[in-house]
């Protein structure tokens, strides 16, 4: 292949009387390019099929040979991080993110480089190192400000964690970095932080959910598309893929997306999906056993009162004439999990949140979707889990719009890209 371009090129200066060192130049540029995309997609093939230190190989030729194309570094970047992390390369990753840090890849990439060399120093005991990576990435675990001031009913949410000033299009919020003050699980931090567990989870494949120690960092991801491109305000949505509910709302003339995390069915008994409304609100609500529970379980009771073991929590709101509930809960885990008999579930703070604001007769579109696009200026992608019909799907999607995504690359992003909003272009 190298021997034709050179060819190819030398033929053309000879007919057209090009100047030959030009012509060498850029043929020579022709062959690197190739030659780093072979590189490219191989580290990413071995990546994906968990050869980590053969991927490594190739990733670092890679950037031997191409630091120009950002997006390909971006993707070399962070596979070479995870690779070192899970292979306790403490070295290679320490001096990986002191080159990257600061450079031109996503802010994205250059926090979950952060986060991996900082749990593994955590993990190592090396503490001189340690410090010094905190000292130059404290610029990427720095929350931005949010300049939202809202009054009465509404100061009760909390800005970037789930209410959104909604500025352009369909994305909101921003990703961040959680730092464990002590040793935490994931389902600890998930409340914490108003999120659901497995959100933090697929965000996080490299971290021990229940063996989070003091010191050890979090990705956050709070960068999202909203389930439905032509929304409308005054609607509510709820995607049980990502097991998130959004109500984007028009608050003193101001577009704005609140946002909670939420708990569905299991998989033998899966929320309902389709258009809804509220016909119900209950403060307080007691809870009438379906018969089908109570056979499964025939120590309960035919209803269960109001208080602190009753499985609704403190607010109810009824989709449609269904037997499913918009409810809170009793259990100290399951928001963001498969957990419920269909009802969906939210943490008792945020079901009054969003009983306080919400009327009877409030549309409730309820979807089911394993990747979410996003079209502005650049093309965005939003992944939670990914059947191969749905890989198929979207590179075919993507090829109608000109977008080239190799499976290698989709499988990737699959892997170490879920749960949040990123760019393709």
């Amino acid at each position: 292949m190298i021997r034709t371009i050179l060819s190819a090129f030398l033929i053309f200066s000879f007919a057209y009387g090009y100047d030959i060192d030009t012509l060498l130049d850029e043929a020579l540029k022709e062959v690197e390019i190739e030659s780093s995309e072979k590189y490219y997609n191989l580290a990413l093939k071995l990546f994906n099929e968990g050869l980590y230190r053969q991927a490594v190989k190739n990733g670092e030729i890679f950037l031997d040979k191409n630091n120009a194309d950002i997006k390909k570094l971006d993707n070399i970047v962070l596979l070479l991080a995870v690779s070192y992390f899970l292979t306790e390369k403490k070295d290679k990753l320490f001096n990986l993110f002191l080159q990257y840090y600061s450079s031109n890849i996503s802010e994205d990439t250059r926090k979950k480089l952060f986060i991996y060399t900082n749990n593994l120093l955590v993990r190592k005991g090396d503490w001189k190192r340690l410090k010094i990576l905190r000292s130059k990435g404290k610029g990427l675990f720095k929350h931005s400000k949010h300049s939202i001031n809202l009054s009465g009913i509404f100061s009760q949410f909390d800005p970037g964690v789930n209410i959104f000033r909604l500025h352009i299009g369909n994305i909101i919020g921003e990703n961040s970095i959680f730092f464990a003050r002590k040793n935490l699980t994931l389902i600890e931090i998930a409340k914490m932080l108003d999120m659901g567990y497995d959100e933090l989870k697929i965000a996080n494949p490299h971290i021990d959910p229940f063996d989070i120690q003091k010191g050890e960092a979090v990705f956050v991801p709070r960068k999202r598309i909203l389930p439905e491109k032509d929304f409308e305000f005054g609607t509510v949505y709820i995607n049980l893929s990502e097991k998130r509910l959004y109500y984007p709302l028009i608050i003193d003339g101001e577009p704005y997306v609140i946002t909670f995390p939420v708990g569905i069915g299991r998989d033998n008994a899966k929320s309902p999906i389709g258009q809804f409304k509220i016909t119900q609100k209950k403060e307080n609500p007691e809870w009438v056993v379906p018969q089908s529970i109570r056979e499964e379980d025939p120590t309960l009771p035919s209803v269960v009162p109001p208080g602190p073991d009753n499985p609704l929590g403190i607010r109810a709101m009824r989709l449609g004439y269904t037997e499913y509930l918009l409810h809170g809960t009793s259990k100290r885990f399951g928001i963001g999990m498969k957990v419920s008999h269909g009802c969906i579930r939210m943490y008792n703070k945020d079901v009054k949140r969003l009983f306080d604001i919400v009327k009877k007769g409030t549309k409730v579109v309820i979807t089911e979707k394993n990747y979410k696009f996003y079209k502005d200026s650049r093309f965005y992608i939003e992944i939670f889990e990914l059947k191969p019909e749905d890989k198929m799907e979207i590179i075919s999607f993507l090829k109608e719009k000109n977008i080239k995504l190799s499976p290698y690359l989709l499988q990737f992003y699959n892997r170490e890209k879920r749960g949040y909003a990123i760019p393709l272009l």
